[in-house]
């Protein structure tokens, strides 16, 4: 899933001056060494192509560095895990020049010696395994967990081996990180706050912190938050689903920080993975997403909808394109919830979306966006909540109903929607405030 970061646009001319002024301040050694390394990736990427040596390769080791250059100090390009295939090239010295689809399609070189002509498995590094001894042991289980960490057998290798050193320290430091990594359970952190994280395609971010009743603030989380194997409490659908875990480190992602999760038994990101989770348990059930809405119910909808985006005068033909049922290839289109409440009220939640052309043609496209909330009993209903607007340019927005959940404890729903904009998306929730429902806080931004 490719993630783009927003950005500021800065003008050429300006952007070529800061570029030459930083050029001109570099210092002469570092000049030298730059042009160094420019004339020996071109002598070693020609002697590639003068001395071709295809043939395809596994890594053998717990991951292969690869890097720019045929060398221990050249830069980084990516880390190639065990088990994957690359593609050679061709051999230089020590080195292959090669290319691997994992963890993204990269080429660059690699030390021959973490390369082997066959891809390791659990029963060949078993094997090797038994016929090692000592540190060399120790080695091997490192690679059979870098293999498969979610096995226990695989953590049973190293647990093992140490104990059989006889050092008991090490041993029981593997025993936790084996329950940490095949049996997760939720941690919240000494002194950490209560905290409501998005999950979104397999990606986790951090919403908001919980302060008390109807009391939100900016998360703030700290790189600590995004450790990996911790576990957070996972809500999907207004009920408790389990639990999430970080398999991934974190990294900065528009104005906060985001990990790839897996849902146990899963042992991969599931990039349908949706929901929002936390550290601490949330209330479930305040709110239960109905599977169906009916007819009456949906007619209902649209009769409220009609009137309240007609009375803003917005574009007739945008707002019949909004009332169709949702289109995911057009993102635009209606989309209704219904929510069973405690205390038995029932809420319809809807969302309607859609393209907005230019009215002139110095006029740049729009979207209209719009939400309305319905409580219903029996065939009355009654608004308790509405957006009608058009958006566009930089500050474009359009609404999707994400999830129904009592979030500060107070046995009352709350509601949060995702806030889809022009270079990312960010997360709303809505609170029922003397009747009606609000938006209170908006938060855990991230590039799309």
């Amino acid at each position: 899933m490719t993630r783009n970061h927003p950005f500021r646009l800065t003008p050429w001319p300006l952007q070529a001056a800061l570029m030459l002024s930083a050029f001109s301040a570099l210092p002469a050694t570092a000049l030298a060494q730059s042009s160094d390394a420019d004339r020996d990736y071109r002598e070693a990427v020609a002697h590639c192509e003068s001395h071709p040596q295809p043939s395809v390769r596994y890594v053998v080791v717990d991951a292969a560095r690869m890097r720019s250059l045929p060398r221990a100090e050249g830069g980084a390009v990516t880390s190639v895990p065990i088990g994957a295939e690359v593609k050679v090239q061709c051999v230089l010295g020590e080195w292959v020049r090669a290319t691997s689809e994992r963890p993204n399609p990269s080429v660059g070189w690699i030390r021959a010696d973490l390369l082997g002509p066959r891809a390791p498995t659990a029963a060949s590094l078993e094997q090797d395994y038994r016929r090692a001894a000592g540190a060399e042991r120790r080695t091997i289980a490192e690679r059979a967990i870098a293999l498969r960490p979610f096995a226990r057998d695989s953590h049973q290798l190293l647990i093992d081996a140490l104990q059989a050193d006889g050092d008991s320290a090490a041993a029981q430091a593997a025993i936790l990180r084996r329950e940490r990594m095949t049996a997760p359970k939720v941690e919240r952190l000494a002194g950490e706050p209560r905290l409501l994280f998005g999950v979104d395609g397999g990606y986790l971010t951090a919403i908001a912190r919980i302060d008390g009743r109807g009391r939100y603030a900016d998360a703030a989380a700290p790189d600590s938050t995004y450790t990996v194997w911790r576990g957070f409490h996972l809500y999907r659908n207004g009920a408790a689903d389990g639990l999430v875990q970080i398999i991934d480190r974190g990294d900065a992602v528009g104005l906060g920080m985001e990990a790839q999760v897996r849902r146990p038994p899963a042992t991969e990101r599931d990039e349908r993975l949706s929901g929002l989770a936390s550290n601490d348990t949330l209330g479930a059930g305040a709110a239960v997403i109905a599977a169906k809405v009916s007819t009456d119910e949906r007619r209902a909808i649209e009769r409220e909808l009609r009137s309240v985006l007609g009375r803003q005068r917005l574009d007739r033909a945008a707002v019949e394109k909004a009332l169709r049922p949702y289109d995911e290839e057009e993102r635009s289109g209606l989309r209704v919830h219904a929510l069973d409440l405690a205390g038995g009220k029932r809420l319809l939640v809807a969302t309607a979306v859609a393209a907005v052309p230019p009215r002139n043609a110095d006029q740049a496209d729009t979207t209209l966006d719009s939400v309305l909330l319905l409580e219903a009993s029996g065939k009355q209903y009654r608004k308790v909540g509405e957006v009608a607007r058009e958006t566009g340019g930089d500050g474009v927005e359009s609404h999707s109903f994400h999830d129904a959940l009592d979030l500060d404890g107070d046995g009352v729903a709350e509601l949060i929607f995702r806030l889809h904009q022009y270079e990312g998306s960010e997360y709303q929730i809505w609170s029922q405030q003397s009747g009606q429902w609000k938006p209170v806080y908006a938060g855990g931004y991230v590039g799309v």
